[in-house]
């Protein structure tokens, strides 16, 4: 059994991790069949290929590496910070919307109330009756209001924000 020559692939950068080398698949076999012939022939000429870097490419590539891991970094902080803005402006709006919906929720609540009362006691309904009506559906009104103003609190998180951050640091 043969093992390929990687160090004369010619490597491609990997699509999923930039930082992840993938040699062709075809050229390792390729270079495993030429390296069984070569090494045949001469064993000391293939050590003589390799190449030797120099010190300031090896500087250069570390500090390329050092910039493309300040980048991600960057553009993890933009992403927390999005995430973070988005959370932000839905707790504006949520509440904004809120407090209009309760400002004309409570004015057509009083007219239907009245407009009920004036219903009930034109129907000859007493008048110790009538406002008990209009509590018992107000107590139910409020009640299942309670139960959906619960059920929605429920999406209120930071599970999106957690979860990208368990992505990057786990």
């Amino acid at each position: 059994m043969t093992v390929p020559d990687f160090h004369k692939a010619q490597f491609s950068l990997c699509e999923e991790n930039p930082f992840r080398l993938t040699p062709p698949g075809a050229q390792a076999t390729l270079n495993a069949d030429r390296h069984s012939s070569a090494n045949k022939s001469a064993n000391s000429t293939t050590e003589q290929n390799y190449p030797d870097p120099s010190f300031s490419s090896i500087i250069s590539a570390l500090k390329e590496a050092f910039s493309q891991r300040k980048a991600q970094g960057f553009a993890f902080l933009e992403l927390t910070n999005s995430e973070l803005m988005l959370i932000k402006k839905s707790i504006f709006v949520t509440v904004f919307a809120c407090l209009a919906a309760f400002a004309v929720g409570t004015v057509c609540w009083l007219i239907l109330n009245i407009a009920i009362g004036a219903f009930l006691h034109s129907m000859g309904v007493h008048y110790v009756i009538v406002p008990l009506v209009l509590l018992a559906i107000n107590v139910l009104t409020a009640f299942g209001l309670f139960r959906l103003a619960q059920n929605a609190f429920g999406y209120i998180s930071f599970h999106r924000l957690v979860q990208t951050w368990r992505r990057v640091f786990g």
